[in-house]
């Protein structure tokens, strides 16, 4: 009768651990995407990072992505500041990158086995152009660095605020605590403005779709 009781007794509580969403989890989340900018589709690398509050019905933490300049082979062109003159040229062919960084908070919710969430990130942005290849050799020496500045009028890079919101949907998987899924997000930024794009449009109003693989508590 006691080795009975005890069984059901056990039964009872490992049901109850199982049903059970923990009141504070975790999340690891690295993603790849795009950006639909104008003209080409910028590819991206980042991740986010946090808690999971009121039984993961809300992401707290950090995300960070951004659009780095050496797997982006896109060019962008325009005249040199003040009709100077660089190895022979006065136009410019550069490329771009890009980071975002900031808080993300993200209520989320459940279809059927299916999780979705709305994440809202604000922080800030920082990016600019630079002389790539060959054009990276200076005809003087100096850092190429400074010869940036002095042919964008010290405005080849800059930084401002973003704001980002979307909808990602997590699927899942075999293994316990990973998911799988796709979000589309909508950029804008403010304040980021740089020689090459004054008005600041260059990842303001944009759209960006990402794919990730999440890990975290169930």
């Amino acid at each position: 009768m006691l080795l009975s009781t005890l069984f059901v007794l056990t039964q009872f509580i490992v049901n109850a651990q199982e049903t059970k969403s923990p009141k504070i989890g975790w999340f690891i989340t690295p993603e790849v995407g795009a950006m639909f900018l104008d003209g080409h589709v910028g590819k991206t690398i980042g991740a986010s990072f946090g808690v999971q509050l009121f039984k993961n019905h809300l992401k707290v933490g950090i995300l960070s992505y951004g659009r780095s300049g050496p797997i982006n082979g896109a060019t962008f062109s325009t005249p040199a500041h003040n009709d100077m003159v660089y190895k022979g040229k006065n136009q410019l062919t550069l490329r771009a990158d890009h980071g975002a960084f900031g808080l993300l908070l993200a209520p989320s919710f459940n279809i059927k086995n299916v999780a979705f969430d709305i994440p809202i990130m604000f922080g800030t942005v920082g990016g600019g152009f630079y002389l790539f290849g060959e054009d990276r050799e200076t005809p003087d020496g100096r850092r190429v660095s400074e010869w940036e500045n002095e042919l964008m009028d010290g405005r080849d890079a800059g930084f401002g605020s973003t704001l980002e919101f979307g909808l990602r949907s997590f699927f899942p998987t075999k293994i316990a605590g990973m998911r799988w899924g796709m979000g589309l997000h909508y950029t804008t930024t403010q304040g980021w403005e740089t020689y090459y794009d004054p008005k600041g449009e260059f990842y303001n109003n944009k759209l960006r779709a990402s794919v990730f693989v999440h890990f975290g508590s169930n």
